[in-house]
């Protein structure tokens, strides 16, 4: 491990005190001696061409870091300040003291400063040149924005002061779907013209600063005159002499009123098209209305769909086909559509290790299993945008979504070592979501604003299970068939269907440039359908409680004020709701249970603002969360081949205290980023899994309690970030959790029940060094730490080792080679579990123009399983599953 750590700190600890570079830096302040702070300084060379740019420090500073010997225009530029230009020769360091004249006095909104400035300031907005941060290298959109001062490009979102942009738009119109990932890596570079950061965005337009929630930004992209209207994208097309292949197509239009999408993309080897985020950001992100409107406080069913990803196995195939288009008829009305569907099948083998610490008597089983998955996803989006003037703004959305999943999975069970049985899975599931949400916003007189949302959701959830069982798969359902080769046949058809309506509406009133009151007010309701029959050999289980029939109709009343204040630098968000609850559920032997509940939830919102580059906040809030319809269930339902949930029809609302502590600094001034957050939340009465284990038929049944016992957890993050020339930058994360929670378990042969206090305590830190070398050669070195701590019945500690290094060299304007290495190294209680070592790499070479030739290598050191760990308060897990070994794949792209 040393030998892994030595270089890594040797890399971390480079001294550069023999740069050959001077600092100019100075103090800036006004005629009577007073710091001007936030003033543009920008640095020109001798051919004009912007060199830097950095806004004053709260004490008046400002510092550059440049090659020695040559001579510079130092421009400064402050409202209400004459323009200062001066030029310097540096020769040696440097340290000026200025200062500015009173110039006439004019709003932000008019600051004008010459053409061939690197950076302009124009009220909220910064406007940055492209070209004058280009070096000759830049491809795409995202090469130029990780130049730009302030901003990080992560993955292909964008950054400023930590937080991501809420709105991306080319000329004002938010295009392709509103995918920001999808355009900063794949808009041309040279057709971008200006990049425009506004630091003061709303998503509501009529609102005021003091109305919002939260600090927004948005990112503009302007293009070239002559570039308004183009066609953009690639083809590529590749594989390998035996199994692989590697096809796409990206083709893009813009214009000043419409914009188009064509994606079409097939491959063998796992290569992610997109990802988590791209599906969020293809279904609208975190929804415009719901932050502004209510949550639905009930407990979110298993309904959601899932994603798929990235995959590694063995034997796969994956298509992505999307399409998008975008109109904008007048500047009134904004119509954009999406569709995207994809399909995905793996094959893999697998292996999982359980070990049981029971109280009495611990035992460990195998699974060896076989998989085969294939998934169907659709998704589409519509958009209407329409202001029937220039005080009111509608819009409406309407999402369709779908996933089919089938999985097929052959068990063989093995228990301390010797085997017991076979079983054989299959599971075909159906997942429909409707959602449409429409809104009315309008200014009000000359400060207030009100807005009223609709907002509808449909989801249908059909997860249809079968198995056969060499064994009597669970005892709960009592004696079951078998055929004529003693096998058990156990099927569920399961049908959930949720209805959601919001009504709510929000007027802001503005009380005085200091001071506005929030009034929210509305109702939601939930209408909840869940069926679901187990069969034996296609006969009907009456018995048991195998046959539910459970509807929930729940209703949620509200009203909120919140009053926020502004007091010098602090701004003060105090509010509390008030919420009526109503929910009845009706079971099939015609019972029925409801309940009426009236509570206060209080909410509270500190910021203090020490400058624009420093703040802290501290939030505190509660919430209610209410079981759904599958928690109320008063039948058994099968969730895995070892696993069932019963229902408890005496699950009440559980409470949540959050309190939260943030602070951000963010130091353009002097290329230093850091935030770190500090999170405790307190459950009472929470959802706890109780289990109770049958050791003889190898199952376990789960259902749900609300705590007797609080359970708590804390969590703490931190980033730091420092660049300290140019061509060197270092960052380093941390995250930590620690959760202190109660479970319930048993044994089914002698009904006893303990009551478990856990505590879990993961630790995970990154640190990474970055290097660019005559901008040429670029180099990440890190290392990655994860710690886990788990006690319940049992101790376990985990700890996994991952140095790194990433690297990519453009060895002349037309070659470039790119690799990537990893070690993993996993421990489980001090003992080496696994080691695993990955390297990938590629080399391209810029054949004619437009035209790349492309060999890829992955895996290249041969490594066929990955291994996991997990834990829960009734097992430990490792889990072995093989991957896609070597492969080397060939593809020409051609850019247009």
């Amino acid at each position: 491990m040393k030998k892994i750590l030595y270089p890594l700190l040797f890399i971390g600890g480079i001294q550069l005190a023999f740069s050959q570079e001077c600092k100019l830096k100075g103090t800036i302040a006004d005629e009577n001696g007073i710091p001007v702070t936030d003033a543009s300084v920008s640095i020109f060379d001798s051919k004009n061409e912007g060199k830097g740019f950095v806004f004053t420090s709260n004490v008046g500073e400002f510092e550059f870091k440049l090659p020695c010997g040559q001579k510079y225009d130092i421009e400064i530029e402050q409202p209400g300040f004459e323009t200062y230009i001066e030029n310097v020769d540096l020769a040696s360091n440097i340290n000026k003291s200025i200062k500015l004249k009173k110039g006439q006095e004019i709003s932000l909104q008019e600051t004008i400063v010459k053409a061939q400035q690197a950076i302009k300031v124009k009220g909220d907005t910064i406007e940055f040149d492209a070209d004058s941060f280009k070096v000759g290298n830049e491809e795409v959109l995202e090469d130029v924005l990780k130049k730009l001062p302030g901003i990080e490009v992560q993955n292909g979102k964008v950054f400023y002061k930590g937080k991501p942009m809420s709105q991306v738009t080319v000329g004002g119109r938010e295009v392709l779907g509103g995918n920001e990932k999808l355009l900063n890596k794949n808009l041309p570079s040279d057709a971008v013209s200006k990049i425009q950061l506004n630091t003061k965005f709303k998503s509501n337009p009529f609102a005021s600063s003091l109305q919002e929630d939260d600090e927004q930004f948005s990112l503009n992209i302007e293009l070239k005159d002559d570039m308004k209207s183009l066609v953009f994208g690639n083809v590529t097309l590749g594989g390998d002499a035996d199994k692989h292949t590697d096809a796409q197509a990206k083709i893009f239009y813009f214009s000043e009123k419409t914009d188009a999408t064509l994606i079409n993309d097939f491959n063998t080897y796992g290569k992610q098209v997109f990802d988590q985020d791209d599906y969020v950001s293809f279904m609208g992100g975190y929804s415009e209305f719901m932050s502004e409107g209510s949550v639905l406080s009930i407990r979110q069913g298993n309904n959601s769909l899932g994603m798929p990803t990235e995959s590694n196995a063995p034997d796969m195939n994956t298509y992505n086909g999307a399409a998008h288009f975008g109109i904008e008829s007048s500047k009134r009305l904004k119509i954009t559509g999406f569709g995207l569907i994809n399909t995905n099948n793996i094959r893999y083998n697998s292996k999982v290790e359980r070990f049981y610490n029971t109280v009495e008597d611990p035992y460990t089983t195998i699974d060896e299993q076989r998989n085969k998955n294939n998934t169907l996803m659709g998704m589409s989006r519509l958009r209407l945008d329409y202001n029937p003037n220039d005080k009111a703004q509608i819009k409406y959305r309407l999402n369709f979504n779908y996933v089919g999943n089938e999985d097929e999975q052959s068990v063989d069970n093995y228990y301390d070592d010797q085997k017991i049985g076979y079983r054989n899975n299959y599971t075909d599931r159906k997942n429909y979501s409707l959602l449409q949400t429409i809104s009315y916003v309008s200014k009000v007189g000359r400060d207030h604003n009100i807005g009223f949302y609709l907002r509808h959701q449909y989801q249908k959830e059909t997860p249809d299970y079968q198995m056969f069982s060499t064994t009597q798969p669970f005892s709960v359902f009592g004696n079951l068939s078998t055929d004529a080769e003693n096998r058990y046949n156990l099927n569920q058809n399961q049908n959930y269907v949720v209805n959601t309506f919001q009504a709510y509406t929000v007027f802001n009133y503005l009380v005085t440039n200091t001071a506005n009151l929030k009034f929210k007010a509305g109702t939601n309701f939930s209408i909840q359908d869940f069926s679901n029959k187990l069969y034996d050999f296609q006969q009907l289980i009456t018995a048991n409680n195998a046959v539910a029939d459970t509807n929930l109709n729940y209703n949620e009343t509200f009203g909120d004020v919140t009053l926020t204040k502004k007091i010098g630098n602090l701004q003060a968000d105090l509010g509390a709701g008030v919420s009526f609850f109503n929910e009845k559920v009706d079971y099939a032997n015609n019972a029925s249970v409801s309940f009426n509940e009236t509570k206060v939830l209080p909410h509270a919102r500190l910021n203090y603002k020490f400058s624009n580059a420093t703040n802290l906040t501290a939030n505190y809030q509660q919430a209610y969360e209410l079981p759904h319809a599958k928690d109320l269930t008063d039948s058994y339902v099968l969730q895995s081949y070892f696993t069932v949930f019963q229902g408890n029809q005496n699950l009440r609302q559980a409470l949540t205290h959050t309190a939260s502590l943030n602070f951000g600094h963010y130091n353009s001034f002097k290329f230093f980023f850091m935030n770190a957050g500090l999170t405790y939340t307190k459950r009472e009465k929470s959802f706890v899994t109780s289990t109770v284990l049958n050791q003889e038929s190898l199952t376990q049944v789960n259902t749900l309690l609300n705590s007797d016992f609080d359970n708590e957890s804390y969590s703490g993050r931190f980033m730091i970030s420092k660049r300290f020339v140019k061509w060197y930058n270092v960052r380093g994360t941390a995250n930590i959790n620690f959760s202190d929670y109660y479970t319930y378990t048993g044994r089914r042969n002698d009904n006893t029940e303990t009551v478990i206090n856990n505590t879990s305590f993961t630790q995970t830190y990154n640190l990474e060094n970055a290097f660019t070398f005559n901008k040429k050669f670029e180099l990440k070195a890190g290392l990655n730490l994860s710690l886990s701590n788990f006690e319940s019945l049992f101790k376990q500690k985990f700890e996994t080792w991952r140095p790194y290094t990433e690297a990519a060299w453009s060895v002349t304007d037309k070659l470039l080679i790119q690799s990537d290495f990893s070690y993993r190294l996993q421990y489980r209680n001090g003992e080496k579990l696994n080691d695993a070592k990955e390297w990938n790499a590629s080399v391209r070479y810029n054949i004619a123009k437009k035209t790349y030739l492309s060999v890829i290598g992955g895996n290249l050191l041969g490594n066929n399983a990955i291994v996991t760990n997990g834990f829960d308060n009734n097992f430990i897990s490792t889990s072995t599953r093989n991957v896609l070994g070597r492969y080397f794949i060939v593809n020409l792209r051609y850019k247009f």
